[in-house]
């Protein structure tokens, strides 16, 4: 019988799979360009970049005890060129339409670390850690297991459904593939 964190474990990495199509055959323009032009649609670099930041997050100082984001680490902020703590949440529409990726190569790299530390926590952690009570803001407290299916694989697998979307729309056709 599968267990309820490896279904979430398969689920991540075909989660991470899909986000990584996602990127395949965009042009700069594409990458950026806001959807059908509505004022409040994210483009397909914001999508990206913020699951993955929250992904970061989540993983690393939430469910680590405040443990040093990849993002962090690797000095990504600065070699991106982009907010060294945002990731997006609350950002305004034009701040978010505004974020730019211009070394997609760099952050596909990020991704790749993220998705590895993601995938070293999982397979390492102590399972009584994934009962432990955590706080995630804004949303509460709530088991550690729950953070890592609700904000990892059901708030990634929306961001993606919105990048698939967008990609439509900007002209590049699918690339997920889930």
């Amino acid at each position: 019988m599968t267990t309820a964190l490896a279904l979430i474990q398969a689920e991540l990495v075909r989660l991470h799979a899909g986000l990584e199509r996602a990127l395949d055959g965009l042009s700069a323009d594409q990458l950026h360009q806001v959807p059908g032009g509505h004022p409040r649609a994210n483009t397909i670099a914001w999508g990206a970049w913020h699951y993955t930041r929250t992904e970061d997050n989540v993983t690393r100082f939430v469910l680590q005890n405040r443990r040093p984001t990849v993002w962090q680490e690797g000095g990504y902020a600065e070699r991106l060129g982009l907010p060294p703590v945002a990731q997006g949440t609350g950002m305004s529409a034009e701040e978010a339409q505004g974020l730019r990726l211009e070394d997609v190569a760099l952050f596909r790299e990020y991704m790749g670390r993220v998705w590895a530390a993601t995938d070293e926590l999982v397979t390492t952690a102590a399972p009584e850690s994934w009962s432990r009570t955590v706080t995630v803001k804004p949303l509460g407290d709530m088991p550690a297991i729950r953070v890592l299916l609700q904000v990892g694989v059901t708030h990634g697998f929306t961001h993606l459904g919105e990048i698939e979307l967008a990609r439509t729309l900007v002209g590049a056709g699918s690339g997920a593939g889930t």
